[in-house]
């Protein structure tokens, strides 16, 4: 099942949006071996079928990938090449601490690389540790993770950890 939820938040980052951004200042960082300079951060709230939040998902990219937060959704954004993590949580907003790990959640933590043919390719899955969400609302998310990441091309481990203060995205209804 931890595939396939993975592979679900892969979806997210297709082709979105094209309008100018209106994202309000968002800042991270992160520390380890697979860690690289954050330059752009958001949160973004994927909508079940049923019409309510699935996912609360704070974005740390290494480009400026605002153009997700652009309406409307379908107008064909192009996410340039980028380095990005996401860090996940299953459900609506809430705070607390969120264990990373578990086959079916409810945190999650991947790194990946967006590239230039517009795929998307995993450099790394989180197999332990914990995501700590300070403030959790439909606006922002703030927190902090420390996890194990296990590499896809060597299967090492290796540690990762960062902060997020994240405003909202409108990218999904």
């Amino acid at each position: 099942m931890r595939l396939n939820l993975l592979s679900i938040i892969g979806l997210l980052f297709l082709p979105a949006c094209g309008s100018k951004s209106e994202q309000a200042e968002s800042v991270g960082s992160l520390q380890g071996d697979k860690a690289f300079p954050v330059t752009w951060t958001g949160e973004l709230l994927p909508r079940g079928p049923d019409g309510g939040t699935s996912f609360s998902i704070a974005l740390l990219a290494d480009s400026d990938l605002s153009g997700l937060c652009t309406a409307p959704a379908d107008a064909g954004y192009d996410l340039p090449p980028s380095r990005f993590v996401t860090v996940s949580v299953i459900g609506p907003p809430a705070a607390g601490t969120f264990e990373v790990g578990n086959a079916t959640g409810p945190g999650f933590v991947q790194v990946q690389q967006r590239l230039m043919d517009g795929g998307t390719q995993t450099l790394g899955v989180a197999t332990s540790g914990s995501i700590n969400l300070t403030t959790a609302t439909t606006d922002r998310l703030v927190g902090s993770f420390n996890v194990q990441v296990q590499g896809r091309s060597d299967a090492t481990t290796t540690g990762l950890s960062g902060t997020f203060d994240a405003a909202f995205c409108a990218n999904r209804k």
